[in-house]
């Protein structure tokens, strides 16, 4: 995504914690989620995409933003989710100080910002 996208969530997303100080919110499952409130940030940039119940059940989100070409779509879906799960490398690195780095060696790297 272009850094003035990235810019405009930020800032969606820093008055939205400064709206919270004032107006408190719930979490809801079902409606504002970890998953719905990234895709409800993303709507200050044209390029947001549409709502979908992927979002909502939000185990599909990889799938659809693979749908959406967000992702590398350069290898079938599921070969693609079949290497970049982290599983066994994060209980092979459990309590190594660089965990963070270790578990993404070998990981497909995203396409570059433009």
């Amino acid at each position: 995504m272009p850094l003035r996208n990235i810019r405009r969530i930020f800032l969606d997303y820093v008055k939205t914690m400064n709206d919270l100080r004032e107006r408190p919110a719930f979490y809801n499952t079902l409606t504002t989620n970890c998953m719905t409130s990234i895709l409800f940030h993303t709507r200050m940039n044209p390029e947001s995409p549409p709502m979908s119940w992927k979002v909502l059940l939000s185990g599909y989100v990889p799938d659809y933003l693979y749908d959406l070409g967000r992702i590398d779509t350069s290898r079938p879906f599921a070969e693609l989710e079949k290497l970049s799960r982290v599983n066994e490398p994060a209980h092979a690195v459990d309590k190594d100080t660089a965990f963070s780095q270790r578990i993404r060696e070998g990981l497909p790297v995203p396409r570059p910002l433009p």
